[in-house]
């Protein structure tokens, strides 16, 4: 199971805990000291902190001391509030959100190495995000995943079995782009769909 699989089971975090995984790292090997903090971890701390002063997510200051000068680092946030947070801003950080819906514009993996696991998830627009500079998405999941729908809309369908459509995706991804991504990442994301759908057609109760 990966990080962010463990950390979508987690419904209350420290603001500090928050902005790591909303940036896409292990909020583990985040430095104690300010200012060792990766700049992406300073901005989503910044973000949530103006969540918080502006009312849109409640935070439980009641063991942080420094809530009084405004730090809210180890204040204690809710899942539910930053969920409906991210959804007015149409961000959806993976520990928070499932990364296959809605369509990932980016799914960046790293090595344990203290930089980004997964990187933030953001909805599709009708019209283009200006480009705001940073590392571009490796991977293209946003158009693996509409491949994906487009496949299930022909006639044969899905492939029976994950292993076949993990082979296909990754023989699309070397034919469309002349790299592919890790299998395991692939295997995530289909293993989702035929767990979804098997849910669906076998509804408990």
């Amino acid at each position: 199971m990966s990080l962010v699989s463990h950390w979508m089971h987690v419904d209350l975090f420290t603001v500090e805990q928050a902005a790591a995984l909303w940036a896409g790292f292990d909020p583990a090997r985040i430095s104690p000291a300010k200012s060792l903090r990766p700049s992406e971890v300073v901005a989503a701390i910044q973000m949530i902190t103006a969540g918080i002063v502006g009312k849109e997510i409640t935070a439980d200051s009641t063991g942080n001391g420094f809530s009084i000068i405004g730090d809210y680092s180890t204040s204690l946030v809710s899942r539910a509030d930053l969920e409906a947070f991210g959804r007015k801003r149409s961000m959806f950080p993976a520990f928070l959100f499932d990364t296959l819906a809605p369509f990932e514009s980016s799914g960046t993996q790293f090595p344990m190495s203290g930089q980004p696991l997964v990187a933030t998830v953001q909805v599709a627009a009708p019209i283009a995000a200006p480009n705001r500079g940073g590392r571009p998405a490796e991977h293209d999941w946003n158009t693996f995943t509409m491949e994906i729908i487009r496949k299930a809309n022909q006639p044969d369908g899905l492939p029976e079995t994950q292993a076949e459509l993990v082979r296909e995706m990754l023989m699309w991804f070397q034919e469309k782009y002349g790299r592919e991504p890790a299998d395991s990442a692939v295997k995530d994301r289909i293993s989702k769909i035929y767990r979804y759908l098997h849910e669906a057609k076998n509804p408990v109760g």
